[in-house]
């Protein structure tokens, strides 16, 4: 019986997991996995995003995720949908048009994302991250 993996990400990282496994076909299997948390997290954003700003930010920047990883395979594809995520962010910061401060916020994404990549790249028995 194999050990139940599990990570603790802050949930900006985990839209921007889901996102862009999102838009992949064929789905991805952790996409599967992790609908239904993505769907009632999406939903509660799209709701504090017209309510009230910083419950939104609270909600983003602040609060985490538990989410389980099912096996090799699924972590694999968390670890592929990291890489193309970086790929994008290091694109956008190459942007002209990208201002200091966005900028900044690109390069605080990009330090976080590439964190969780090496933490979950790692074959290490537990997959914890704190955020």
């Amino acid at each position: 019986m194999s050990k139940r993996r599990e990570m603790r990400i802050a949930v900006w990282q985990f839209v921007r997991i889901m996102v862009a496994l999102e838009g992949r076909r064929p789905r991805a299997a952790v996409y599967e996995d992790w609908k239904a948390a993505w769907r009632e997290l999406d939903a509660e954003l799209t709701r504090l995003g017209r309510a009230d700003r910083a419950a939104y930010s609270d909600l983003m920047m602040n609060q985490e995720v538990v989410l389980e990883i099912g096996g090799d395979k699924r972590r694999r594809e968390v670890v592929a949908a990291l890489a193309r995520i970086m790929q994008d962010i290091k694109r956008q910061m190459r942007a002209a048009a990208s201002g200091a401060e966005e900028r900044r916020g690109l390069k605080f994404e990009l330090a976080e994302l590439g964190e969780l990549h090496k933490a979950l790249n790692r074959d290490s028995p537990s997959l914890r991250q704190s955020g």
